[in-house]
C-alpha cells in the first residue's frame, strides 16, 4: 500500500489551507491522509488566550469539523488523526518519514504562525527527509488543468533527480506547463542579461531522462541570468506550485536551507515544495 501524505494541522487558518491541499494530493496519488496533531502547545501563542486545556480543546474541534468535511468532499478517501505529544517539529519531522511528503500551513510573507514559529518551521524544512509542502491560507487544492504551471529550479553542479522527479510527476497530475528555471549570474551570448531564454545545453541533457520517461509533459525551459532567488521567485508569480531543493549533506545541528529555497519559502505565493536532494 501506498505511503500515507501527511500534514501537520494546528486549527490555524493557514494549517486547514494545507488539510485541503493534501488531501486532494492524496486522492491524486491514490494513497490516504494522515493528519498530524501535535498536543504540546505553546504559551506564547498569541491566538489564544485561556490557558493550555482551552488552547487542545478549540483546535481539536476544528479539526474534527475538518474530518468531516473530508469526508463530504472526498468520500473514498481514508483520513487518519493523530495527535502525538511529542514536541511540534519531533513529531511532524517523524510523521515525514512515514510518509510520501508532508504538507504545512504557511502564514504568508515573512514567516510563520501557530506551531510553525520560526526556528520550528526551519527545523521541519531543513531535516524532514521527504518534501515538504509550505501552503498559504486561500490557496486552492490542486486541480486538473489548472491556469498555471508548476515551476522548478534547478541548479549548476547537484543531483537534481528528487526535484525533476517530483515536479515532473505533479505537472502531470495536474496537466499544466512544468517550467525548469536556470538562473547564472554571466550574462547569455546575446547580452540579453536577465531575459528568459529557451534552455540550452544546461537544461536539455539534465532534462532528458525526463523527457523519455513523461512523455506528454510540456517543458518551458528558462535560462536567464542574475540571482538565482530574484530569478526564481519572479518565474513563479503565475504558478501552481514551486519546486526547490535543500541538499541533505547540512550540518546535523541548525537550519540551514540555502538562499534560494529560504527566499521561496519565504516570498512566493503558490504552495512551494522543498525537496531533500544530493
Amino acid at each position: 500500500m501506498a505511503r500515507p501524505v501527511a500534514v501537520g494541522v494546528d486549527g490555524s487558518e493557514e494549517s486547514l489551507a494545507a488539510v485541503a491541499w493534501a488531501a486532494r494530493e492524496a486522492v491524486t496519488r491514490d494513497a490516504a491522509l494522515r493528519v498530524v496533531h501535535a498536543l504540546e502547545w505553546r504559551t506564547s501563542n498569541l491566538q489564544f488566550s485561556p490557558g493550555v486545556s482551552a488552547q487542545r480543546e478549540w483546535a481539536e474541534g476544528r479539526i474534527e469539523t475538518v474530518r468531516q468535511e473530508l469526508a463530504e468532499a472526498h468520500p473514498g478517501l481514508r483520513v487518519d488523526v493523530d495527535g502525538v505529544s511529542e514536541l511540534p517539529a519531533k513529531a511532524l519531522i517523524e510523521a515525514g518519514r512515514e510518509s510520501q511528503l508532508l504538507a504545512l500551513g504557511s502564514r504568508g510573507l515573512g514567516g510563520f504562525e501557530g506551531w510553525l514559529l520560526g526556528s520550528v518551521s526551519l527545523a521541519v524544512i531543513a531535516h524532514a527527509t521527504v518534501p515538504v509542502v509550505l501552503v498559504r491560507a486561500g490557496v486552492k487544492p490542486p486541480v486538473r488543468g489548472g491556469e498555471g504551471p508548476v515551476v522548478v529550479g534547478v541548479g549548476r553542479v547537484g543531483s537534481y533527480g528528487p526535484l525533476l522527479d517530483f515536479a515532473f510527476r505533479a505537472a502531470a497530475a495536474r496537466q499544466v506547463v512544468l517550467r525548469v528555471v536556470h538562473a547564472r549570474q554571466q550574462e547569455l551570448t546575446d547580452g540579453s542579461e536577465g531575459e528568459e531564454k529557451p534552455g540550452g545545453g544546461v537544461l536539455v541533457g539534465r532534462l532528458a531522462p525526463w523527457r523519455q520517461q513523461g512523455p506528454g509533459v510540456e517543458v518551458d525551459e528558462w535560462l536567464t541570468t542574475g540571482p538565482a532567488a530574484q530569478r526564481l521567485v519572479e518565474a513563479a508569480r503565475d504558478a501552481e506550485l514551486l519546486v526547490v531543493g535543500r541538499r541533505v549533506h547540512r550540518p546535523a545541528l541548525g537550519a540551514h536551507i540555502g538562499p534560494v529555497t529560504h527566499a521561496a519559502v519565504h516570498h512566493v505565493r503558490c504552495p512551494v515544495a522543498v525537496v531533500p536532494h544530493s
